[in-house]
């Protein structure tokens, strides 16, 4: 069993070492519960294209023995979506990508521990 941050941490880089498949899995779970959450978060504004434009990357970092994926807005809504985020001096910031974070890490890491414990038969 897990106890704290730095064994999961550990216990996950051996499940990306011994257990590709369910490391996959819980990688992607876990990309997909914050696309989920940040597209709830994420003002709809008048036209509703940045809620609707959160993507998810393919996997990334094989061929560097990392298992990841990037989460964010697509390229026609990524370069302005930070403006509301983070405020202008016009507009106060609504702190909606640091809202997901603080939201989804409990989650994402109740996904890990489940697929560390099943792939590694803790």
């Amino acid at each position: 069993m897990t106890t704290g941050t730095e064994e999961m941490l550990a216990n996950l880089t051996k499940l990306q070492l011994n257990n590709k498949r369910v490391a996959r899995q819980a990688v992607d779970e876990g990309a997909q519960l914050f696309a989920k959450n940040l597209a709830a978060n994420t003002p709809v504004g008048e036209t509703g294209e940045m809620a609707s434009s959160v993507e998810t990357s393919g996997f990334k970092g094989a061929n560097q023995g990392l298992i990841e994926k990037d989460i964010g807005y697509n390229q026609s809504v990524g370069n302005r979506v930070h403006y509301p985020d983070t405020g202008t001096i016009f507009q106060s910031a609504q702190n909606f990508v640091e809202q997901t974070i603080n939201e989804s890490t409990p989650q994402v890491q109740e996904i890990y521990k489940e697929h560390i414990i099943k792939g590694l038969n803790l």
